[in-house]
């Protein structure tokens, strides 16, 4: 079964996106019962807008898609100080903008001393950074 995630993130922090997918690359290659499909805002296709206002609307829009194909939403907790903004809409619209909540798991950075007390207060898991334990928390929240 193939479950449905949104990883946020933001492309200032694209390495941790990408060690996110790695992750779930990795748990795929790794455990047979395991698939998954990436509904994160793609990065070679950017919102550019004259118009910061306009550029918000468009990207809420967006993400408020994408996060509707999603199943549960994925935030590597490194980036959410931040991007507290845009992380913030993100889980708000996972929570309420739906007829089904979207759980939340936060993923721990490999070493990350402290985590941000508000992500932990809203994830559904907290999670250390390991594929095996991302696809556990996957199989458990769906």
């Amino acid at each position: 079964m193939a479950y449905n995630v949104f990883v946020s993130h933001a492309w200032s922090y694209s390495d941790r996106y990408r060690g996110t997918v790695n992750l779930l690359d990795t748990a795929k290659e790794n455990l047979t019962w395991f698939d998954y499909k990436n509904y994160s805002v793609p990065k070679h296709d950017p919102i550019v807008d004259p118009s910061e206002a306009v550029k918000i609307a468009k990207l809420t829009a967006l993400l408020k898609e994408q996060i509707r194909l999603a199943s549960v939403v994925i935030v590597p907790a490194g980036m959410y100080v931040n991007n507290r903004f845009w992380i913030e809409k993100e889980i708000d619209m996972a929570r309420t903008s739906f007829t089904k909540s979207k759980p939340i798991i936060a993923l721990r950075r490999r070493g990350q001393q402290r985590d941000p007390q508000d992500l932990m207060d809203i994830a559904d898991e907290i999670i250390n950074w390991n594929s095996n334990s991302l696809a556990n928390s996957i199989y458990n929240l769906c």
